[in-house]
């Protein structure tokens, strides 16, 4: 085991040398006019399990190296792993947004402009604007990579945070014990983990809400999915307010441990 685990690291970090070079030789080649100065530097680890919702039956990951300089250029280099053979890529983009959220494009790398992927690979220089140069440097962005058969997102990473680990975890009446009838109401909770914090939001169609009910709390518990069990974690969601919004809460070590490995179910 620790010599597949040393390995993987080995192609991992081939991986990355591999992109720093090309990102090098964008830059050298490109670069005639006078010396500029590197300001921020990032490596973003992209999954598929980071996309929201997480793309189903989909192994691909990637590495992407973005550089940004004091003239507002941008340069990048964008790799894919284990690409299916049924598919293309087509577009990546930075967006705004937290590691459970969506959000709107801010930065267009592939598509829409004169650099697009030649396989599995993209590389290329573009002239951002200071706003668009804010915020990379802030917080709550996200890389996106698009494909012709997931054009919501194939492979996703947050800028300056890896995720640790990614659940989603449907919500519905019908998995109570004992299941609760004639009620309409589904949703799901997007989860993700990075070092100690938990990401979530929990999301539900209020207008689907019975109006004569309300939202008053929500918990991940102990147990399988055919019991119920003690609350675990409280996730402070106690009106209809606190529905479809981001929220993180701070985990200890062993809280870390019995949300990666013990029986837990959410309820609302």
């Amino acid at each position: 085991m620790k010599r597949i685990l040393g390995l993987l690291l080995c192609i991992n970090l081939l991986l990355v040398i591999i992109l720093c070079i090309n990102l090098s030789l964008v830059i050298s080649c490109s670069d005639d006019g006078p010396a500029k100065t590197l300001l921020s530097s990032f490596e973003v680890t992209l999954k598929s399990a980071n996309s929201i919702p997480m793309v189903a039956d989909r192994n691909e990951s990637g590495t992407a190296v973005l550089e940004l300089y004091d003239d507002n250029t941008l340069m990048f280099a964008i790799m894919v792993n284990n690409l299916s053979s049924s598919d293309k890529l087509n577009i990546s983009r930075i967006h705004s947004g937290d590691v459970v959220s969506t959000g709107a494009a801010e930065i267009v790398l592939v598509g829409g402009n004169e650099i697009s992927f030649s396989g599995n690979f993209a590389s290329g220089t573009i002239q951002l604007t200071q706003d668009q140069v804010s915020l990379l440097q802030g917080e709550g962005i996200y890389l996106n990579v698009h494909s012709e058969e997931s054009p919501q997102g194939l492979i996703r990473g947050q800028v300056g945070h890896d995720i640790d680990d990614a659940y989603d975890v449907a919500l519905s009446r019908n998995n109570e014990v004992p299941p609760v009838t004639n009620r309409n109401e589904e949703g799901v909770i997007y989860m993700r983990t990075v070092d100690d914090m938990l990401y979530y939001r929990v999301e539900i169609n209020i207008n689907n809400l019975a109006a004569s009910d309300a939202i008053t709390g929500g918990y991940i518990h102990e147990g399988s999915s055919t019991e119920n069990g003690d609350g675990f974690l409280n996730l402070e969601v106690s009106d209809n307010n606190q529905i479809n919004i981001s929220k993180s809460l701070q985990l200890d070590d062993a809280e870390i441990d019995k949300l990666n490995s013990d029986p837990l179910y959410v309820n609302v």
